[in-house]
């Protein structure tokens, strides 16, 4: 194959891996044994085997169907956490069997990196769908994934130039999107063990971050006794669900979060410890305050939110009382 043409195999398949890892070796296998394509390495040529279509094809229509199941879709793409990667790198690696072997390693470490961050992308749209958990809106995803799969592959070995470009940008906006996904997949997870732990316990001021207590004691050497962690959702100079605590320190509430080099604290308006208002959900409750006369709004996890509250569930004017 021609250089591009190798590269685009070896873009297309580590991007489709992450997604769909059955699915891109079924395409494959299935356009080598046809020749639907040509020229592909010798190591791929083994896709093209009955054994290795039989069992991808059945691996594939388990996917197929539990993909289109909430929550059961969710198992399983935690699961594939680790399967997508390294056969995204066995994928990569096999597509560039004609290179160096330098280049060969390259292209794995690439193809499982690549794979893992096209995974990473899936499965956290796929936790935010389950804010409608109906299998009609996860069925319509799953069919553009899997049509996505196939489309990709057939634009990488049909027309390489085209589908470099394409890949590449692709490649490169999963990377920009990485930190939100990641947080989104981070929010999720805390909101259902939130909600699990507060049928037993409220969260409790042991378990605020030594960063949170030194950034605490920074800002008022008294320190405080009201804290709760909350998560940023609508708020100015904080990136959306970034994670941190909200302390009542000097008469009013200041959010606490971890730059990249430093703890940031951004101060609500003065006028008292209460929101402005608060609603209960079923993983999560919301807050508002205000800052600079603009709503400012935080979710906080179940857990935490029972601490808020008070054990009778009204909300609690002394977090002293609580913790």
């Amino acid at each position: 194959m021609a250089p591009l043409a190798t590269l685009a195999g070896i873009l297309g398949l580590s991007v489709v891996s992450g997604i769909n890892l059955y699915l891109a070796v079924v395409t494959v296998g299935l356009a080598e044994r046809y020749h639907w394509i040509s020229g592909l390495p010798s190591e791929l040529h083994v896709l093209a085997h009955p054994a290795v279509l039989i069992a991808a094809g059945l691996l594939f229509l388990i996917e197929f169907f539990a993909d289109k199941v909430p929550f059961v879709t969710v198992l399983w793409d935690g699961i594939h956490t680790f399967v997508r990667p390294a056969g995204g790198a066995l994928l990569a690696l096999g597509a560039a069997g004609n290179l160096h072997p330098t280049v060969q390693v390259i292209a794995m470490l690439a193809g499982g990196t690549i794979a893992l961050g096209t995974h990473g992308s899936k499965m956290g749209f796929r936790l935010l769908a389950h804010t409608a958990p109906e299998p009609t809106t996860h069925g319509l995803i799953s069919l553009a994934e899997d049509v996505g799969v196939v489309g990709l592959l057939a634009l990488a070995y049909s027309h390489p130039y085209v589908a470099i470009p394409v890949l590449v940008a692709l490649i490169f906006s999963i990377a920009l999107m990485l930190p939100l996904l990641f947080r989104v997949l981070h929010f999720l997870l805390a909101g259902f063990a939130g909600r699990i732990m507060s049928w037993v316990r409220s969260a409790g001021r042991y378990e605020v971050s030594e960063w949170a207590e030194l950034a605490i004691l920074e800002l008022d050497s008294r320190g405080t006794q009201q804290v709760v962690r909350a998560f940023a959702r609508k708020v100015k100079g904080a990136p959306r669900l970034k994670d941190g605590f909200l302390a009542h320190l000097g008469g009013r509430w200041h959010f606490l979060h971890r730059g990249l080099l430093k703890t940031k604290s951004i101060a609500m308006d003065e006028g008292g410890i209460d929101p402005l208002r608060v609603t209960k959900g079923l993983l999560w409750d919301s807050l508002v305050f205000l800052r600079g006369g603009k709503a400012q709004v935080f979710f906080l996890p179940k857990d935490w939110a029972r601490a808020f509250h008070g054990e009778g569930g009204k909300p609690s004017r002394n977090l002293k009382e609580v913790f």
